[in-house]
């Protein structure tokens, strides 16, 4: 979908989420691959941001492909990973705290004190997109607390402040 930035023209986001089988690498790398062909095909002058659950940690063959870290089937790209960018900490997104993930945790990974990041925010680099910017500003993890003794989800939400714009 296109958003319109007032002022500024429409940026590109693309809502994600991946193969979610721990052994389903190969399917997230395929699937990687296909995000950014989507990106290409409808690309803005803003920056895209690709956001969502990736179903995998930072270290995993698709994230450092999104990342620029690694080719893939003779693919490159570059997208910022927002969380990284900003610095916040572990960013565990999907983990046994939360009484929502535990129980798919303990029955899937079956290791009692799984944390990981695995819901992203990307964000479209210079190279794609060389008359804009998109400055990360900050990352926080949100409804990673229960309000009033409910969890909002299984998955932990990522808040990004970015801040976005044509130059001059």
């Amino acid at each position: 979908m296109t958003v319109p930035i007032p002022g500024e023209g429409d940026l590109l986001f693309i809502g994600a989420t991946a193969a979610w089988r721990p052994e389903a690498e190969s399917v997230r790398e395929r699937q990687a691959i296909a995000l950014t062909d989507l990106d290409a095909r409808h690309r803005q002058v803003l920056p895209t941001i690709i956001a969502g659950d990736f179903n995998a940690a930072p270290d995993a063959a698709s994230i450092r492909f999104l990342s620029g870290l690694q080719s893939i089937g003779g693919h490159s790209v570059h997208y910022h990973d927002a969380w990284a960018v900003a610095d916040s900490g572990p960013g565990h997104t999907w983990a046994v705290d939360n009484p929502n993930a535990r129980s798919e945790i303990d029955k899937i990974i079956r290791q009692p004190n799984y944390r990981r990041r695995i819901d992203y925010v990307f964000v479209g680099s210079w190279h794609a997109h060389p008359k804009a910017h998109c400055h990360v500003q900050a990352a926080t993890l949100a409804f990673d607390q229960p309000i009033d003794g409910l969890w909002a989800s299984d998955h932990y939400g990522v808040v990004v402040d970015l801040e976005v714009g044509t130059d001059s």
